[in-house]
């Protein structure tokens, strides 16, 4: 699976890196495309702010592509492309599951299960340039939201406690997506699509050993390679085809 990680102009640049452009097909314009996740690839866009006006102190606003869940990693110093894609790995999981036992969605056991079987999900990280224009605007009230926030604190950066009590809220809030009317929920919207990752992934598993099973079959039957092959189910062939 790919964790594919959009950069925006302002990020790239703090980062000191030329990350690559995704592919841009004829009459697209480069660097805006619209992302999206799926069973293969879970796409979040990525942004930087000051905390204020000229401050060092910097945070990272990242918003998954389909739920819209929103994080924040406050950032001081440069990091280099592994140290942050490990930080929003674990920040993400960090506030989902506070989110989840906030509104106890489920028992703090099924939580712990839950996050365990996505951490052994293995993930490529793959980076790029890009602002998903349809994103923006949710990093833009996101940001409104760190800035006024520290101003009303008297804070220079957000605390542990503040940034899971900000994610968690923007995170339950009803949102609605641009040329879409019905509105969602960030934190069910991401509890589906993780459950989507965790049931494609057992499917090929189950695909694998179906495979093997085969696979053994024929070798220990080579007279009878012919009829297995018209009669052994596969069920991967199978789903594909319905």
């Amino acid at each position: 699976m790919t964790l594919l990680l959009a950069g925006s102009n302002a990020l790239n640049k703090w980062l000191k890196t030329d990350l690559p452009r995704l592919p841009t097909k004829e009459g697209q314009r480069v660097g805006v495309h619209n992302l999206e996740s799926d069973v293969q690839t879970f796409c979040w866009q990525l942004h930087i702010i000051d905390n204020a006006y000229k401050s060092r102190h910097k945070t990272i606003i990242a918003c998954e592509a389909n739920s819209r869940f929103t994080v924040f990693i406050p950032v001081d110093t440069k990091l280099t492309l592994d140290e942050l894609a490990a930080r929003l790995q674990m920040q993400w999981q960090y506030s989902f599951a506070k989110t989840l036992q906030q509104l106890r969605a489920m028992p703090n056991s099924e939580i712990a299960m839950l996050l365990s079987e996505l951490s052994e999900v293995n993930m490529v990280t793959h980076w790029v340039k890009n602002t998903d224009l349809s994103i923006s605007g949710h990093i833009s009230d996101s940001a409104l939201w760190v800035t006024q926030t520290l101003a009303e604190q008297g804070l220079n950066e957000l605390t542990d406690d503040l940034r899971t009590d900000l994610s968690i809220h923007l995170n339950t809030q009803k949102k609605r997506v641009k040329n879409k009317t019905q509105k969602f929920m960030p934190i069910v919207n991401m509890m589906d699509y993780c459950q989507d990752i965790l049931l494609a992934q057992d499917n090929d598993k189950k695909c694998d050993a179906n495979k093997l099973t085969n696979d053994a079959i024929i070798a220990q039957q080579p007279d009878e390679v012919s009829l297995i092959e018209c009669n052994v189910i596969n069920f991967c062939k199978y789903k594909q085809n319905k």
